[in-house]
């Protein structure tokens, strides 16, 4: 990694900032390494699409193995288990597998959050991530999981571009409809 990036990222003191703007440039070194951009899920995406409100311990990644390990390696993270650590930056990365659980489609709906002109961020679908924190709510009994499924929804709702469709059958797929209807707004989206 160029030196000027890590004076960049240790100058960042807002935790949600680093390791955003970290996620942006180990995405992009996957890039130019052949790799397709990695996809933020889980707590990540959430701490992503609300702005920082909810915050999670680590950076929970989907995408070629070889290539994230081989620079995270060269980064001087140390693996522990699944989870690669460094103490310097603050930073847990998780691998969590090649692809999307949910599917080619999923990968297709996945979202890019630019942050600046040479950074962007892959991020799973805010319908995805509904219902993954619907399943957290319903499979793992956490109730706050709950609460940032509306949340997201909210936001979802507040940007227009909802397929209620798809968000529909995913939720049945994963068998949590129930928890959905819960959650839902009267009227919108599609």
């Amino acid at each position: 990694m160029n030196k000027d990036i890590l004076k960049k990222l240790l100058a960042i003191e807002d935790e949600s900032r680093r390791r955003a703007y970290f996620i942006a440039i180990l995405s992009g070194e996957m890039v130019r390494r052949g790799a397709d951009l990695p996809i933020v899920i889980g707590g990540e995406a959430v701490e992503l699409y609300t702005q920082g409100r909810y915050t999670t311990g680590d950076i929970d990644l989907k995408g070629r193995k070889e290539v994230l390990e081989e620079i995270l390696a060269e980064w001087r993270f140390e693996k522990r288990g699944r989870i690669w650590v460094s103490k310097e930056y603050s930073l847990y990365v998780d691998w969590l597998g090649g692809s999307l659980d949910e599917g080619a489609e999923a990968e297709k709906r996945t979202n890019i959050i630019a942050l600046d002109g040479e950074n962007e961020i892959r991020v799973i679908s805010f319908e995805d991530l509904i219902v993954d924190r619907l399943c957290a709510a319903k499979y793992w009994k956490d109730q706050d999981s709950l609460m940032w499924a509306k949340n997201l929804m909210e936001i979802l709702g507040k940007t227009g571009g909802s397929d209620r469709q798809y968000l529909a059958t995913q939720a049945e797929k994963a068998k949590v409809a129930d928890l959905l209807s819960s959650i839902l707004p009267e009227e919108g989206g599609k």
